[in-house]
């Protein structure tokens, strides 16, 4: 497999993806062919925005769900790893004027609202491949903030 073609991911995100695409192909497909049928049994398709729009949403179900199977076949789970430096699944204490706390996840996974923030974030990229100790940099629209890493885990 091609090393830019790996999708890495925890193996609770992997279960995410394959879930979501369960939901898509055997929830979201047919509701979406449901709403095309009633909008043809309408008449003319030409001054239908409602099949307008149901067709677009098929073609945005249709895009995701074939994104998602290129992610799951391309899935490599991050697994349990030496901890002396930060990688994908490990969580994060940075120390600075405030400290934070995330875990550093795959792009699909991230939530920072529940600590979970993706690698090629500004905070992930900053930390990735650190060590305790070390000082990170990160540079947002706002400025750079500097940060010890304080632990990994």
């Amino acid at each position: 497999m091609d090393e830019n073609n790996k999708y890495q991911t925890t193996a609770s995100g992997l279960e995410k993806l394959k879930e979501e695409l369960k939901d898509r192909e055997e929830n979201q497909r047919s509701k979406i062919a449901s709403t095309l049928n009633e909008m043809r049994n309408q008449g003319d398709l030409r001054e239908n925005d409602g099949y307008t729009m149901a067709i677009e949403e098929q073609n945005i179900n249709e895009e995701r769900i074939l994104e998602l199977k290129e992610k799951i076949r391309n899935a490599v789970i991050i697994k349990d790893r030496n901890k002396s430096k930060v990688g994908i699944g490990d969580t994060v204490h940075l120390k600075g004027e405030k400290s934070l706390t995330y875990e550093i996840v795959g792009q699909e996974e991230a939530n920072p609202l529940d600590g979970k923030i993706s690698s090629l974030s500004p905070i992930g990229q900053a930390v990735i491949n650190k060590k305790v100790g070390d000082k990170v940099t990160i540079s947002t629209p706002k400025g750079d903030t500097t940060y010890i890493l304080d632990k990994i885990s």
